[in-house]
C-alpha cells in the first residue's frame, strides 16, 4: 500500500509539472490581440461588418479616404453589449511515447494513439459584459473646390472578454479517483484612438490618412484545482495582466465610379504594441498546508502586428444598396520583440499561425417616407490559427435597422451572432504499465459562440 501511494503521488505531482507548461505556451504563443476584431459602428456590423465604403464617422477607421463624403459636421457615438459562451467536452486518449524523451509542445504529437476513454468531462460558461463602443467626430474643412474632412475619435477594436472550464475525472488507475477541475477567466480590451483626414483628389476619387495610438488591457485569472481520494490534493492561481500602448497608420483610396458603384482599398500598416505585463502564481499543496509561492514579475516587450489589405465594394440602385469587403492579413508574420525570452517563441508563432482572409457581405434597404433603413450581412472570418488547432472556422450573421429623425440625427441598431470550435491536447499524467511508456492526453474541444448588440447614434450640424 505504501508503493501505492508513493506511486499514485509521483503521478500527481507530474501532473502539477505538466500542466503549468501547457499554460505557459498557450499564453505565450496565442496572442490574444492576432486575429481579434470586435467591430463598431451599428450600421456597419448589420451589414456583415461591411465599412470600407461607409460614408460616415467610422470611415476614420475604416477607410479614410472616404471622410471626404461626409458632408457636414458629424457627432458619432455608440456602445455595445456581448454575450460570450464556451462549451467544452474533454476526451481522455493515451499516447505511447519514449518516457526518456521530453513531453513534445501542444500540437505536435506524432505518436501513435491507443483506445483509452475514462470519464470524460463536459462544462458550460458564459460572460456578459457591456462596453463603450465608439466616440468619433468629423468636421469638413471649407474649400474652393472639393471636400477636405478631418476626423478624431475612439473605437474598441478587441474584446479580451474570455471564459473557460474544465472538469476531469479519472477511476482508472489502480482503483483511485483523480479529480480535476479548472476555470479560466479573461477581460479587456484594446482601444484605438484616430486622428485622421480625407480628401478629394477630382470629383470621384478620395484618398486618405489615419495615424492612430493604440491602448487598453489584458487581465488573465487561472486556478486549477486537483484532488486525488485524499492522498495528494493541489491548488495553483495565476494572474497576468498586461498594459498595452503602441502606435499605427491607416491610408486609404476610395473610387467612385459612376453612380451605381463604387470601389475602396486600405492598407494599415504593422502597428507596433508595447507591453508591461505583471504576473503571479503560486501552489498550495492541501495536505500538509505547504504553499510555494514564485513570487511576481514585471517584464515589458514589444509586439509587431503584420499589414492588413483591405478592399471594398459599394453598389447601389434606388433605395438599395450592396456592400462587399475581403481583408486578408498573414498573422504568422506576427512577432516579439525588445525581450530575448519573448523572442524565442517567434518561430512556434509561425508554426501556430496562418493567413486570414475575412469576407464580408451585407445589404441594406431604404424604405424613405418611413425614413427606416432595413439591413443584414453574412461573414467569414476565420481563426489565423492552422487546421490541427482549430474544429470549425469562425463565422456569423448580422441584422439590424436605422431611423432618421429630423434629417440631422441617426440611431442605429445592429444584432450580430459568431461562432466558432477549436481543439488542444493536454498532457495529463504518465501512466507506468510495464512495456509501455504511456501518457494521457485531455483532448479539449472548446465550442465558442457570441452574441452582440450594437446601438449607435449620430447627429450631423
Amino acid at each position: 500500500m505504501k508503493m501505492h501511494k508513493i506511486g499514485l503521488t509521483a503521478l500527481l505531482i507530474s501532473v502539477v509539472c505538466f500542466m503549468p507548461s501547457w499554460g505557459q505556451y498557450i499564453e505565450s504563443v496565442e496572442e490574444i490581440t492576432a486575429g481579434n476584431f470586435f467591430g463598431f459602428g451599428a450600421r456597419q456590423i448589420s451589414m456583415g461588418g461591411t465599412g470600407i465604403m461607409t460614408n460616415d464617422g467610422t470611415s476614420l477607421f475604416y477607410n479614410p479616404a472616404n471622410l471626404a463624403r461626409v458632408p457636414r459636421i458629424e457627432l458619432n457615438f455608440g456602445v455595445s453589449h456581448q454575450s460570450f459562451n464556451d462549451k467544452t467536452n474533454i476526451r481522455p486518449i493515451r499516447k505511447i511515447v519514449d518516457y526518456n524523451s521530453v513531453i513534445p509542445s501542444v500540437g505536435t504529437f506524432n505518436g501513435r494513439f491507443s483506445g483509452y476513454s475514462p470519464t470524460a468531462g463536459r462544462f458550460d460558461d458564459s460572460k456578459n459584459n457591456s462596453r463603450f463602443n465608439s466616440a468619433i467626430i468629423t468636421v469638413p474643412y471649407p474649400t474652393y473646390r472639393g471636400s477636405l474632412v478631418f476626423g478624431f475619435g475612439v473605437a474598441r477594436v478587441s474584446d479580451f472578454d474570455r471564459v473557460f472550464k474544465m472538469y476531469h475525472r479519472d477511476d482508472s488507475i489502480a482503483g483511485q479517483s483523480i479529480i480535476a477541475l479548472g476555470r479560466e477567466f479573461q477581460s479587456g480590451g484594446l482601444y484605438q484612438w484616430g486622428f485622421g483626414a480625407g480628401i478629394d483628389l477630382s470629383p470621384r476619387i478620395s484618398v486618405g490618412a489615419t495615424v492612430s495610438i493604440y491602448s487598453g488591457a489584458h487581465e488573465y485569472d487561472w486556478e486549477y484545482y486537483l484532488d486525488s481520494a485524499h492522498v495528494f490534493a493541489y491548488h495553483k492561481e495565476q494572474y497576468i495582466e498586461d498594459k498595452y500602448l503602441g502606435i499605427g497608420a491607416k491610408f486609404g483610396l476610395a473610387l467612385q465610379m459612376n453612380q451605381y458603384l463604387g470601389l475602396g482599398l486600405a492598407l494599415e500598416t504593422p502597428s507596433l504594441l508595447n507591453v508591461e505585463e505583471f504576473a503571479t502564481d503560486y501552489y498550495y499543496y492541501v495536505a500538509d498546508s505547504t504553499i510555494e509561492d514564485e513570487g511576481s514579475s514585471n517584464v515589458e516587450y514589444n509586439i509587431i502586428r503584420p499589414f492588413v489589405i483591405s478592399a471594398g465594394m459599394m453598389s447601389r440602385y434606388s433605395n438599395a444598396t450592396l456592400m462587399v469587403d475581403i481583408d486578408y492579413t498573414d498573422w504568422s508574420e506576427l512577432s516579439y520583440s525588445n525581450n530575448v525570452d519573448m523572442e524565442q517563441y517567434n518561430d512556434q508563432i509561425k508554426n501556430y499561425y496562418t493567413d486570414a482572409l475575412r469576407f464580408k457581405i451585407g445589404g441594406e434597404y431604404i424604405f424613405p417616407i418611413l425614413g427606416l433603413s432595413m439591413r443584414s450581412g453574412l461573414f467569414t472570418d476565420p481563426l489565423p490559427i492552422k487546421e490541427q488547432f482549430q474544429n470549425k472556422s469562425r463565422w456569423g450573421y448580422s441584422f439590424g435597422a436605422g431611423i432618421l429623425i429630423d434629417q440631422v440625427m441617426t440611431i442605429d441598431f445592429a444584432y450580430l451572432h459568431g461562432s466558432y470550435s477549436r481543439n488542444s491536447d493536454w498532457a495529463y499524467s504518465p501512466v507506468y504499465d510495464g512495456t509501455d511508456n504511456k501518457y494521457h492526453y485531455l483532448t479539449i474541444d472548446e465550442d465558442i459562440s457570441f452574441d452582440r448588440l450594437y446601438l449607435t447614434a449620430a447627429y450631423r450640424f
